[in-house]
This record gives C-alpha cells, sequence and structure tokens, in this order.
C-alpha cells in the first residue's frame, strides 16, 4: 500500500510561568476517539492535498493549512488590518483574499508509519517558532480551539511538561511526538531553537520505527541505529535493557495506553547512534 504524504506543525511560543523547565510551550491536539491516532495527544496536521501545490512546498502548506483548520491558528503574514479575518471557505483562497501569505515552517523531521499498520503515513514534521515580538501570531494564542470533528482538547505544554504529563499516564503520546518532545526538552530557550535544529538533510532522512512488544506487556519502537533494530523478529531478550548505557542504543520504551497511544515513553539513545537528533 502507498504511503499517505502528511504533515505535522510543532507550533513554538514564548511562555511564562510554566510548570517546566523550558520557557517555550508547543502546541498539544488530541484526537478524538475512533478515529486515526484515536485518544492520543499529537501536534496539528493532516493529508497533503492539491490545495497545497508542488511537492517541494506541500509539506509546509499543509502544515499550517491543517492547524488553521485544526485550531483557528492562521499562521501567516498579518493582513492589512492587523485583524485574524473570519474564517471561512478553503485556506488558499482566504490568504487570497486577504493578501496575506502562511510562513514557512523549518522542517524536523521525517517519520514513516510502522508496516504492521494498515494505513500508513509519510510524515514531514515541522518547526514554527513564534517570536515574543510576533504581535499577530502573539495576539492568537489564548483563541487557539479545537475543531471538534478531529480534536477534543488543545493543551500549550512546555516539552519536559509534556513529558512528564505522559509519564505520569495523563498524556498519551505516539513514537513520534514522544521523541520529538525528548530532542525540544533538551533546548531550554526558545531563542535557542532555530540554531538547535538539525541540517536540513537529517530533516529529511525517513525514520521508519519497528513497533514490538516484550514478554512484559511494554512495547519498544525500535529506531534506525539501534542493534536491535532491522532484525526480522527479534527475541524477547533483545528487547529487555538492563544497562541503559550500552552501546548502540536508538530506542523508545513505552507503555500501552487503554485509550490509544502510549505511557511512560523513555528515550535511549547512547552512541554510536544514526540521526536524527536536535
Amino acid at each position: 500500500m502507498a504511503l499517505v504524504p502528511s504533515a505535522s506543525l510543532v507550533v513554538a511560543a514564548p511562555r511564562e510561568a510554566l510548570a517546566g523547565a523550558c520557557n517555550y510551550a508547543v502546541l498539544m491536539a488530541r484526537r478524538v476517539g475512533g478515529g486515526t491516532f484515536a485518544g492520543a495527544y499529537v501536534f496539528p496536521g493532516g493529508v497533503v492535498d492539491a490545495e497545497d501545490g508542488p511537492p517541494a512546498d506541500a509539506p509546509a502548506r499543509c502544515a499550517v493549512r491543517e492547524t488553521y483548520e485544526e485550531t483557528g491558528l492562521l499562521l501567516t503574514t498579518p493582513p492589512a488590518s492587523g485583524a485574524v479575518p473570519p474564517r471561512g471557505g478553503p485556506f488558499g483562497a482566504l490568504c487570497a483574499r486577504h493578501g496575506i501569505a502562511p510562513l514557512r515552517p523549518r522542517p524536523l523531521a521525517r517519520w514513516i508509519t510502522p508496516r504492521a499498520q494498515k494505513r500508513r503515513f509519510d510524515t514531514r514534521f515541522l518547526l514554527l517558532a513564534i517570536r515574543d515580538d510576533d504581535r499577530f501570531l502573539l495576539g492568537q494564542l489564548g483563541s487557539a480551539r479545537a475543531q471538534p470533528a478531529e480534536l477534543t482538547q488543545l493543551r500549550w505544554l512546555a516539552p519536559d511538561e509534556a513529558l512528564g504529563a505522559n509519564a505520569r499516564g495523563e498524556l498519551p503520546l505516539l513514537p513520534p511526538q514522544a521523541y520529538i518532545l525528548h530532542q525540544l526538552s533538551r533546548c531550554r530557550r526558545w531563542q535557542d531553537l532555530p540554531a538547535a535544529l538539525p541540517p536540513l538533510a537529517d530533516a529529511e532522512r525517513p525514520v521508519e520505527p519497528l513497533l514490538c512488544r516484550r514478554s512484559d506487556g511494554a512495547a519498544v519502537a525500535l529506531l534506525p541505529g539501534d542493534r536491535a533494530y532491522g532484525t526480522a523478529d527479534p527475541d524477547d531478550a533483545s528487547l529487555f535493557c538492563a544497562d541503559r548505557a550500552a552501546p548502540r542504543l536508538h530506542r523508545l520504551e513505552l507503555a500501552p495506553a487503554a485509550g490509544g497511544g502510549f505511557h511512560a515513553a523513555t528515550l535511549l539513545r547512547t552512541a554510536p547512534c544514526a540521526r536524527p537528533q536536535l
């Protein structure tokens, strides 16, 4: 089955008085039950369509368009009036009508849905870091609302705060989101985000996790560079890791959540190891 092109946007914005150590938050959206990625917290995004233009531009435009459709955040140049125009009609037509252009987020990562899944996506993750002097974008943050057909909740969380909630069983995640949050949590200041991003070549390199189940019920997402990655059927012993500093580990240990997604996402990454990294 062909991979479905899709895109997802990590929106980062300066925030004060957060519970976490980072001085910025990222927008997390909880998917409705019964649909794709049911019950898990993800970054806004969706499937690339014809409106998103040529392949070179489509992921960035799709990510911005889907974020607008799912949350109401209009991540564009400001209109002449300086006010967010009323919602309605296709995103492209809205931009043309008000003389605004979608912002171009920075490529962050590319993940492929594991082969065991019935519907598989080729997803580009992109990052848009909002500056503390961008009044047009900052003025919209408090008015973001979940589109009820696809989402049940929106939350602004510092990366380390989101991982803490995941560890407590309060914020189910999927492997790509858990990995990206782990990487972002190493960057404590939003001012440093652009310099902390991986090279463009690494952001385009596909990561296809191998999702395995251990005998204790835990799940393990093996990633490129892990010593057990590429094994046709990893044995149970190779999925347990008593020595957390052992070489060639690149995996996420996960506890399946009842409503969808995973809790307690722990990243093990030791040298030598394949990218991606932040």
